[in-house]
């Protein structure tokens, strides 16, 4: 059974103010068909929808995109959101389990930044890479602990494989997605 999910009860869960809320969903989500402001039809979120407009206002709030910059940033990860299982209540980001292990394996991790302008017209573009932690080891040694970690790598709209150039860009942005999903599905449910 599919679950829909109303304004109000989506704010009260998240504690996200309800007026918010509302401007995060305008500016992620396509017109309601049903809903107008005469219509008396409330909107209603099945989760993929929920995810988009969560993940959009976390960029907004936390990350300080502006809303063309937010709106690009979800327009390109979609795809590959929606591959991994995030868009999906039952899969929740990972296609073996529904959560994260206590050694923190199976974290992904979004890093991105703006691509250089070109052209007369302002173009918003991004790359992104993508880290999933697949395997960690821990060693402790005089009182220091060490951690080693095993790490997938994937890049999206980059034109080089090369992945070291994220880390040393001044202007890199990063998403725990992992962590994202899993506070927005645990408030769900609580």
């Amino acid at each position: 059974m599919i679950h829909y999910y109303t304004n109000r009860e989506i704010s009260e869960k998240l504690e996200i103010n309800l007026a918010r809320w509302k401007r995060w969903s305008r500016s992620f989500l396509p017109p309601d068909p049903l809903g107008g402001m005469q219509s008396g039809y409330a909107r209603q979120y099945v989760y993929k929808d929920l995810f988009k407009v969560f993940l959009g206002g976390h960029l907004l709030s936390h990350l300080k995109l502006s809303v063309a910059e937010s709106q690009q940033v979800i327009e390109d990860l979609t795809p590959w959101l929606k591959r991994w299982g995030f868009l999906d209540l039952k899969t929740n980001g990972s296609k073996e389990t529904t959560g994260q292990h206590q050694d923190g394996s199976d974290c992904i991790r979004v890093f991105f930044h703006a691509l250089p302008e070109s052209g007369p017209k302002a173009v918003i573009g991004f790359r992104y890479l993508v880290q999933k932690i697949v395997d960690v080891q821990q060693e402790t040694v005089e009182n220091r602990r060490y951690l080693t970690q095993r790490i997938e790598e994937t890049l999206i709209h980059g034109d080089t494989a090369e992945t070291d150039s994220f880390y040393r860009h001044p202007g890199v942005y990063m998403l725990n997605l992992s962590a994202l999903s899993v506070r927005l599905v645990q408030r769900l449910r609580g």
